[in-house]
């Protein structure tokens, strides 16, 4: 099984398109910077590490399963959410 440590970098306002920048490690043995949690309106999704490539840009990492997808955007968002959750009693004092 796949260890994935997720470590959230940056949090953006609520009012922000862009929601947070994550890194995190796989397996104690590869770092991936960069992966974004986005809001496009329907809901968040996570953008992969990309680099423009003439008008288009192409992810320089990804997983290449439904399995691994899966595994990684859920440990991304628990993550998320739970920083999300110790943010709220700090919001709620202001």
């Amino acid at each position: 099984m796949i260890n994935i440590q997720v470590k959230i970098v940056k949090t953006f306002p609520q009012t922000e398109k862009l929601k947070a920048i994550v890194n995190l490690t796989i397996d104690d043995s590869f770092a991936v910077h960069g992966i974004k949690i986005l809001d496009s309106g329907k809901g968040l999704f996570v953008a992969m590490p990309n680099i423009k490539n003439g008008e288009k840009r192409k992810d320089i990492f990804h997983p290449i399963n439904k399995e691994s997808r899966e595994k990684l955007i859920a440990e991304i968002f628990s993550a998320y959410q739970e920083q999300q959750k110790e943010l709220e009693p700090a919001e709620n004092e202001l």
